[in-house]
């Protein structure tokens, strides 16, 4: 496995899962709370506004749900549309050059996606993954970055779920089979 002490941000997208309202501001997350998970993601995408860096902040548009799985997709349908709407300032900020948005319709910000076209075109082979939630979006997304070849570091306090034991089990035992594990301040300080 890699382990990186300096990051090219030429090379380089973060990539952040699902802070998004109707996910963040539902339910209690854990082990950071959605307002210290947004203060971590906010740092790095600050850090890497008009860099050479990517931002690329991914949420998934629930109401497609029900063509995955009929009989899992209870309710999605009912969503208002907010519930997709970035929770980032960096999201609406016209001044950020180099940031883009990716809807995705399953857990991983992959499959059925132009993430991977996107990150391509810019030469990007590092991603710093962040976001909610550590067993589902996350973790799925790591796998599938992992799975196309990039280099994956996830940054422990810029994640959280609603489980704090899967979010223990995926960080001590999965991720560093994909990558590397990092804090927030470890990654600015690559930077």
């Amino acid at each position: 496995m890699f382990y990186l002490k300096k990051i090219d941000l030429a090379r380089t997208a973060l990539v952040v899962i699902d802070l998004q309202k109707g996910i963040v501001g539902t339910g209690e997350l854990q082990p950071c709370s959605a307002s210290a998970v947004l203060e971590k993601n906010n740092q790095l995408a600050a850090a890497l506004k008009n860099t050479a860096g990517l931002v690329t902040l991914v949420n998934v548009d629930p109401t497609t749900m029900q063509f995955l799985n009929p009989e899992r997709s209870g309710g999605y349908a009912n969503l208002p549309a907010a519930f997709s709407e970035f929770v980032m300032p960096i999201a609406t900020d016209s001044n950020a050059k180099n940031v883009i948005k990716v809807t995705k319709h399953n857990p991983g910000a992959f499959f059925g996606t132009d993430l991977d076209l996107q990150l391509r075109r810019r030469d990007i082979d590092t991603i710093i993954l962040t976001g909610v939630a550590t067993a589902n979006g996350v973790y799925a997304t790591a796998l599938d970055a992992y799975q196309h070849g990039y280099k994956v570091i996830v940054v422990e306090d810029a994640c959280a779920d609603r489980d704090i034991e899967l979010h223990q089990i995926f960080f001590e035992k999965l991720f560093t089979k994909l990558g590397q594990v990092a804090t927030t301040k470890e990654v600015l300080e690559m930077i």
